[in-house]
């Protein structure tokens, strides 16, 4: 299944060794995880201006993104339906590869449920609905 990560999953995953952590380490085994350049630059900047993280730990950052994630350019129009317009992005990163599902605990993407076919849960919501042990 192709899954769509929002930045704030990301970011929680590799911050702390909570939910999310778990739900991208198994999202690495079983399935394709697929972000966009966007959603990519919008990691490392959080990481550099929010979290401090530069220097050796933003290149293990960098590979990590790279070793794990399918990195897709998305063409075309962007949708216009979410309040944050930042938001639009994740939703066209998703469209446009025929992702499954998009996890993120974004609230504004999480009150959609569903966009184009593709589910939007949180990390929780994934482990409850789409792994089982």
């Amino acid at each position: 299944m192709k899954i769509v990560f929002d930045t704030n999953v990301i970011l929680s995953a590799m911050l702390t060794q909570g939910l999310s952590y778990r739900v991208l380490d198994i999202c690495i085994d079983l399935h394709e995880i697929v972000i966009s350049p966007w959603i990519e630059n919008e990691v490392y900047e959080k990481i550099t201006d929010k979290f401090g993280i530069s220097g050796e730990e933003f290149k293990k950052v960098k590979f990590f993104l790279n070793s794990n994630f399918n990195i897709i350019k998305p063409s075309g129009e962007k949708p216009l339906i979410c309040r944050d317009k930042d938001d639009n992005n994740v939703l066209h990163t998703a469209k446009y590869c025929d992702a499954s599902l998009i996890i993120t605990g974004d609230k504004d993407l999480l009150s959609l449920k569903e966009y184009s076919g593709i589910k939007i849960v949180t990390p929780r919501q994934f482990m409850e609905k789409y792994y089982k042990t």
